[in-house]
């Protein structure tokens, strides 16, 4: 195993964490300015630490050396630090990807479960092992196809392993209870992540926050304060966002269309993503008005 110099650590996870969008050009080739632009747009609202290549972010679309790419313009154009997304079928790819994204500057992984294929339990703690062990850099796993707590609970007892993220509202509690002192609990219930806070998570990584980071650290701040009337006001006015943007269909494509609503331009998906339905363009404009972030 190769150390790496300033891992991120279990407590370092903490508040909004948004996953990036990947950008790119209209032949589909990464287009790093827009990335930039991005950044910057971050650092101003006071993002301290992301995931580049998550879900959000086109993870699964991204070459090894794509996700290289996006993580070292992410450490060399700003201070904000980065879990690289690992979303892959082999623990080879893995273990590459994991690789290329040390050598860009990343402090740990988000790593899923192998898409495709459901391995056994002893297959599965083997997979994020391996990828531990051959790069070093911590793991953050990330609860994509839903597995029971049981599960998570038992992976978060492996080596390496500072946190797990968890989609649904319910288990994120339980984790909490029984994990939540050897791990960090990062929760993804866009729409309700207030809840999540209350519960004992400790950060959010979502979609959403990709889109409205600053109006979601206001809700993180109101945890904080205690204040749980006014982060349930402020919640309630991007419910609505959060729902179109956990939405299946055509994801990513539909963060993508908010921001450049919200006037980022961050570019298109890479196909066959993209052409949302006019009634999904439609439901995302009214919820950006319904935030009162667009007119």
């Amino acid at each position: 195993m190769t150390e790496i110099a300033n891992p991120l650590s279990k407590d370092g996870i903490r508040g909004v964490i948004p996953p990036l969008v990947s950008t790119f050009a209209p032949d589909g080739s990464l287009d790093l300015e827009l990335f930039r632009g991005e950044l910057k747009f971050m650092e101003a609202a006071g993002v301290t630490l992301a995931v580049v290549g998550g879900s959000t972010g086109s993870g699964d679309e991204l070459s090894a050396e794509e996700l290289r790419q996006l993580v070292a313009e992410a450490t060399k154009h700003s201070k904000i630090q980065i879990i690289a997304g690992v979303i892959t079928t082999t623990t080879r790819d893995a273990i590459l990807r994991g690789q290329k994204a040390k050598e860009g500057g990343a402090r740990a992984l988000m790593l899923g479960p192998p898409i495709y294929t459901t391995p056994s339990a002893e297959g599965l703690d083997r997979f994020i092992q391996d990828v531990y062990e051959a790069t070093g850099l911590p793991i953050v796993y990330y609860n994509h196809f839903f597995n029971p707590p049981s599960v998570m609970q038992r992976i978060a007892k492996l080596p390496g392993v500072i946190c797990v993220k968890e989609v649904a509202l319910e288990p994120v509690a339980e984790l909490v209870q029984t994990v939540g002192d050897r791990v960090a609990i990062a929760a993804g219930a866009d729409s309700v992540n207030i809840a999540s806070f209350l519960f004992g998570a400790h950060a959010s990584i979502s979609g959403v926050n990709t889109v409205i980071p600053k109006e979601y650290g206001e809700i993180f701040a109101a945890h904080v304060a205690g204040d749980y009337v006014r982060g349930r006001e402020l919640t309630e006015k991007i419910a609505p966002l959060a729902r179109e943007m956990i939405k299946p269909a055509n994801f990513p494509a539909r963060v993508k269309f908010a921001i450049n609503l919200l006037g980022r331009n961050v570019g298109s998906p890479r196909k066959p993503s993209g052409d949302l339905a006019v009634e999904d363009q439609q439901n995302i404009r009214a919820a950006l008005k319904f935030a009162g972030l667009i007119n």
